[in-house]
């Protein structure tokens, strides 16, 4: 036979149990940036335009939007400026932000 378990008493919250307030579409993958994402998009004809591929006779489509320069303004945010900004394929961006990695990390 089965016994009932014991009741679960409510504990009040504590500010570390509060949740978190909720902030949808926000940052990437947000409305703005689904928008902006795809104006950058359509501007390269979904081409991508990292050097190597621009050397190509027949670039590799894009899947993705890159940022240019990584550099960080004085919010700590990226420059989401539309030249700053530019489609890329996604294995060269996994092979460009590599490079970048290692990079950074030999400094």
């Amino acid at each position: 036979m089965a016994t009932k378990p014991g009741t679960l008493k409510r504990r009040s919250l504590t500010e570390r149990h509060e949740p978190e307030p909720i902030t949808y579409g926000q940052g990437r993958g947000g409305r703005p940036w689904r928008r902006l994402r795809d104006q950058i998009m359509e501007r390269d004809g979904y081409l991508c335009q990292c050097p190597a591929c621009k050397k190509r006779p027949v670039p590799k489509v894009a899947h993705e939007v890159d940022h240019i320069s990584n550099k960080r303004g004085p919010d700590g945010r990226l420059n989401d400026d539309p030249s700053n900004l530019a489609a890329i394929n996604r294995d060269c961006h996994k092979a460009k932000t590599q490079a970048e990695t290692l990079r950074g990390r030999r400094r």
